[in-house]
């Protein structure tokens, strides 16, 4: 998703709207001819073309940036009220006429800030497990743009990934028609067994209390990708479940919770 500040385009426009009134002042009263003042130019019309110039790249205004092009132009030469206020107006003209063909999105002031704290609330994940980060994020944007059921979709490819990691530090070795095969090949409820089976045989060997420890605590990752599965992933991969909002920020917290637990694997 392309975040993109729609309040700078309004600052944008009211700058040279108020540039169109300056300009057309100062020739109503017989000074168009007249020159702005160099330090007026390079510290106040300049830089104010090179944010335009900025605000409007993002939006793809293209009428907008040639508009620029032309404005920086006329600055080099003998520049006077007059022409500030040709090139002021047809510069808002043309952001004007460029906007009823792009599409903005406004986000809920509850959805932005979850959007707006996606990196301080997956950072630890992230930093844990760097593949995670594509897909979390989608999730939450698709979230803030009310996609809910492309939300759950992009999180259990995050809680996927939990799930394989899971898998191999309990050591799962899968086989498929008597041949190795790759964890990422394997049906969750195959992985999900093999997990169970492994955790079990260890369990019947396993000596001291930090093994023990290790052990429940692969069983219960073992139990939430159980539920995971169970609750949300097989009815959103067979076309079954449509999300509300809550659902999918009940989703989005489950699984981060999830993903935040095996990041804090004991050792």
């Amino acid at each position: 998703m392309r975040h993109y500040n729609v309040w700078q385009l309004g600052i944008v426009i009211s700058q040279w709207t108020q540039a169109t009134h300056t300009g057309k002042l100062h020739t109503e009263t017989g000074r168009g001819a007249e020159s702005p003042t160099q330090e007026v130019i390079e510290k106040g019309y300049r830089p104010m073309l090179q944010y335009s110039r900025d605000v409007c790249t993002r939006a793809e205004l293209t009428a907008a940036l040639n508009r620029i092009d032309k404005f920086e132009s006329a600055l080099r030469y003998n520049f006077t009220w007059q022409e500030l206020y040709n090139q002021s107006k047809v510069l808002v003209e043309a952001i004007e006429s460029e906007l009823p063909f792009r599409r903005f999105a406004i986000v809920e002031t509850a959805k932005a800030n979850v959007l707006d704290h996606v990196s301080q609330d997956w950072g630890a994940v992230w930093g844990k497990f760097p593949d995670t980060k594509e897909d979390s994020e989608r999730a939450i944007e698709c979230y803030a743009l009310e996609q809910n059921t492309a939300c759950v979709f992009h999180l259990m490819r995050v809680a996927e990934h939990g799930l394989r990691i899971v898998a191999r530090r309990v050591g799962v070795k899968l086989t498929d028609k008597g041949k190795p095969q790759p964890i990422e090949f394997a049906t969750w409820e195959k992985v999900i067994s093999a997990i169970k089976n492994k955790i079990s045989l260890a369990h019947g060997m396993a000596k001291g209390s930090r093994r023990k420890q290790q052990l429940q605590f692969h069983s219960d990752a073992a139990d939430q990708c159980t539920y995971i599965r169970d609750i949300w992933r097989n009815e959103v991969a067979h076309t079954r479940g449509v999300y509300n909002d809550g659902e999918a920020l009940g989703i989005i917290t489950r699984v981060r919770q999830f993903m935040e637990l095996l990041a804090k694997e004991p050792r």
